[in-house]
């Protein structure tokens, strides 16, 4: 890890660690040889909580309305997603989302889940502006960097210590998309439906009116959106 060691690298990550930060997924995008990172927890409903820069949020933001995608896809089945252009195959197993991550200058796409055994917590991804694949040596690193992810996340699910720990990092960091968690509720009991299937019909709705996800939720909540039944 050139200029500094693993160790140094992992210890946000540590016990007495800060956890997570923008800057600190720029050095990871940095070891993965992409331009940029985001980590998403959870699966179908999942929580954005730390990306490097605006363009890895947008791209999370775009697999989250789409309901597609490699993060997507990672974060369901624990599959590692190595896709180094999303204009070729295996790209076209996601054919909107490739299409839109293609408009936003996105040509290739990396996810490594973050798990625990069968345990699936969520997805690190990387993207970069240029096709061409994933060097050997940025997948190990990719994958030590989501294995101390999960672990981190999994600590801070655990109980308090006797010593009363307090936990300092929500495993749904600032609750981003709080207001689609929201809105899938009121749609959820307008429509009589499952919270999956209230998802599906808020996502497809922000795509058919080329409006993002988090804006159309905002409408439900607030009462000038209606989705028909």
């Amino acid at each position: 890890m050139s200029n500094f060691t693993v160790t140094d690298f992992m210890a946000p990550l540590g016990p007495e660690g800060p956890g997570p930060s923008p800057e600190w997924l720029q050095r990871c995008a940095a070891l993965l040889d992409v331009d940029g990172a985001a980590v998403s927890l959870g699966r179908g409903l999942t929580e954005l909580v730390c990306f490097s820069d605006e363009k890895s949020a947008r791209l999370d933001d775009l697999q989250f309305t789409l309901g597609e995608g490699p993060g997507v896809d990672s974060a369901e089945n624990g599959a590692l997603y190595l896709v180094g252009d999303l204009q070729q195959d295996p790209g076209m197993r996601w054919p909107v989302f490739a299409s839109e991550a293609s408009a936003q200058g996105v040509r290739a796409v990396f996810a490594f889940p973050l798990r625990l055994g069968t345990i699936r917590l969520g997805t690190l991804v990387g993207h970069r502006g240029t096709a061409g694949p994933i060097r050997k040596e940025a997948v190990s690193y990719g994958f030590t960097i989501s294995d101390a992810l999960a672990l981190f996340v999994l600590a801070y699910e655990a109980p308090a210590n006797e010593g009363g720990r307090t936990q300092r990092y929500s495993p749904f960091g600032d609750l981003r998309r709080a207001v689609v968690h929201q809105a899938t509720g009121m749609v959820s009991e307008q429509l009589g439906l499952p919270l999956p299937n209230a998802l599906v019909r808020i996502r497809a709705y922000a795509f058919a009116h080329g409006q993002p996800i988090m804006l159309v939720a905002r409408g439900i909540v607030d009462g000038r959106v209606r989705l028909p039944s």
